[in-house]
């Protein structure tokens, strides 16, 4: 499991007067139930708002973003939805596991996703826009993946994920050298990654989930901690976007 990061008074201070615009769906939801356990727990209070952003106020305002299964789709919603809303300081949304699974080019989903961040930038030049890495999900293990093995099948999830790798490392290409990714898939990733086709896959640590890919209080937690602590470090500069 990785490390915790602390979220100290400094980052919770620096949230509470950000602007930040997330479009996400149901493990977004997870990392926001963290956020709210961790405000909790340190006795503070961040908006949290349910909201495409017309009225934009301090704090985390969020959206179901698209329609799962449809990444594309998710893509020109998020895209909609920041060229109608007011301005953000910060604007970030994430795929989901599912929108990876099956049919579809993970790379051009990827490049869609990382040209229409680059578009969106030119447009609204006062935003700071960050990529996500899409999450991953466990894989089937024990005597049913030994099994589908011996009979030359790939265990569940094996496939799944190398797509979501393809997609994700498209991402880091394009966006980790200026800081502007949150790699919640690194995050998520178990210790020891699996193989597949002779590349080495990551896939979602068993103790961060109780449904082999939403996060459980555990998984919540260790990305919202992750996930605020890069928010409130953010470098807003104007001349960096």
């Amino acid at each position: 499991m990785a490390t915790v990061p602390a979220v100290t008074a400094a980052h919770w201070q620096a949230l509470a007067s950000r602007r930040i615009l997330f479009g996400h769906q149901s493990v977004g939801r997870n990392i926001l139930d963290g956020v709210g356990a961790l405000a909790a727990q340190a006795g503070v209070s961040l908006p949290v708002a349910d909201s495409r952003g017309p009225d934009l106020g301090p704090g985390i305002s969020h959206f179901a973003v698209g329609r799962n299964g449809d990444p594309l789709g998710k893509v020109r919603d998020f895209a909609a939805a920041v060229d109608s809303a007011a301005t953000a300081d910060i604007a970030l949304f994430k795929l989901c596991y599912i929108d990876l699974s099956d049919d579809g080019d993970p790379r051009q989903a990827a490049a869609a996703y990382a040209d229409t961040l680059d578009a969106l930038r030119k447009r609204h030049r006062q935003t700071a826009f960050v990529a996500m890495t899409v999450p991953l999900t466990t894989v089937q293990g024990g005597p049913k993946a030994l099994v589908k093995r011996m009979l030359g099948r790939v265990p569940d999830g094996y496939v799944e994920n190398a797509r979501r790798q393809l997609f994700n490392e498209t991402l880091r290409a394009r966006f980790s050298r200026d800081g502007r990714l949150f790699d919640l898939a690194a995050i998520e990733a178990a210790a020891r990654p699996i193989h597949h086709d002779g590349q080495v896959i990551p896939c979602l640590d068993p103790a961060l989930t109780h449904d082999g890919g939403h996060l459980n209080d555990a998984g919540a937690r260790l990305v919202a901690s992750s996930f605020l602590v890069f928010l409130a470090d953010l470098d807003l500069a104007p001349g960096d976007r």
